[in-house]
C-alpha cells in the first residue's frame, strides 16, 4: 500500500549549533547533570497512565490505532488513561471519519529508540496482527540522553521499516521531537543543548521519514499554550495530548494522509 500524501513543508538542514549541541553537553555534563537532577527534584516525577492503555469507540468499520513510544505514549502526566495522547487521537480519528476505533498502546516512559526497537517493538508486533494507524512518539529521550543523532535517525527509520514489513497498509505518523527550547521549566544551558540536539536529531530524520510513501512527521508546535504541560512542566496534561492528537489529525488528514482508509 502507498499513501499518496501531499508534499510536505520544505525541511532546513541542521544548523552548525545543532551539530555542536552534543559535544558541548558531553563537555558540560557535570552541570547539565546537576540542572536535571534539580529539576525533576522541583517538579516532582510523575507516573505513567494506568493500566489498561487500550480501549474501543464504538463504530462502523472499526479501525485499529497503535500508539508506540516513550511516557508520551505511556501517558504520563495524566490519571486516566482515556486522557493521553492515543486515546485522544483515536477520538479525534472518530470524529473525522465516523467509524469505530480500537486503540492500544505499547511502550514505557524514559525509553529511547534503542530501547523500543530491542524490546517494545517485537511486543507491539506480538500482540497486534493488523493497524491502520501508527502513532509514533520517541526520540525525546535520545536527544535529553546526548545519543548519537546518527543512531537515533537510524534507529528511528529501522522503527518505521520494520512497522511498515508487518502492517503494509497503515499510516505511521511520526511525531517531531519537542520542542525544547519552550520548556522554561529547564534552566541553561540544559535546555539549549537538548533543544539543539533534538533539533539535529529531527532535522536529519525527518527527510527520511517523509521520503517513505507510507510515513508521516508531523512538523513542530509554534508554541506550547496555557495549560498543555501537566504539573511537572515537562509532559502534557490531559488539555496538552488533546491539543496535541488534534494537531496530528488535522495536519495528517490535511495532507491526503487519511485517504486510504476509506476503501478498508
Amino acid at each position: 500500500m502507498v499513501v499518496n500524501l501531499d508534499s510536505g513543508p520544505r525541511v532546513q538542514p541542521a544548523q552548525l549549533w545543532h551539530k555542536l549541541a552534543r559535544p558541548a553537553g558531553h563537555a558540560l555534563a557535570p552541570l547539565l547533570i546537576g540542572q536535571g537532577r534539580l529539576a525533576r527534584a522541583k517538579r516532582g516525577r510523575l507516573p505513567n497512565a494506568p493500566m489498561p492503555w487500550s480501549g474501543v469507540i464504538e463504530g462502523p468499520k472499526a479501525l485499529s490505532v497503535l500508539g508506540l513510544g516513550d511516557s508520551t505514549i505511556a501517558g504520563v502526566g495524566v490519571y486516566n488513561p482515556m486522557l493521553g495522547l492515543t486515546s485522544q487521537f483515536a477520538k479525534a480519528l472518530y470524529a473525522h471519519t465516523s467509524r469505530g476505533v480500537e486503540w492500544d498502546s505499547v511502550g514505557q516512559r524514559g525509553i529511547t529508540s534503542a530501547q523500543l526497537l530491542d524490546h517494545y517493538l517485537p511486543l507491539a508486533l506480538d500482540e497486534h496482527d493488523d493497524v491502520d494507524v501508527v502513532m509514533l512518539s520517541i526520540g525525546a529521550n535520545d536527544a535529553k540522553n546526548l545519543v548519537s543523532a546518527s543512531r537515533a535517525v537510524g534507529n528511528i527509520v529501522r522503527i518505521i521499516d520494520t512497522l511498515h514489513q508487518h502492517y503494509p497498509n497503515a499510516l505511521v505518523i511520526a511525531s517531531s521531537l519537542p520542542a525544547f527550547h519552550l520548556f522554561d521549566t529547564l534552566a541553561q544551558p540544559l535546555r539549549s543543548i537538548i533543544a539543539g540536539h533534538a533539533q539535529s536529531i529531527e532535522r536529519s530524520a525527518r527527510p527520511l521519514v517523509e521520503a517513505r510513501r507510507f510515513a508521516v512527521m508531523t512538523p513542530p508546535p509554534p508554541n506550547y499554550p496555557p495549560g498543555f504541560f501537566a504539573s511537572d512542566g515537562f509532559h502534557p496534561s490531559a488539555e496538552g495530548y488533546r491539543i496535541w492528537a488534534g494537531f496530528a489529525l488535522d495536519y495528517v488528514a490535511g495532507r491526503g494522509g487519511f485517504a486510504h482508509l476509506a476503501s478498508r
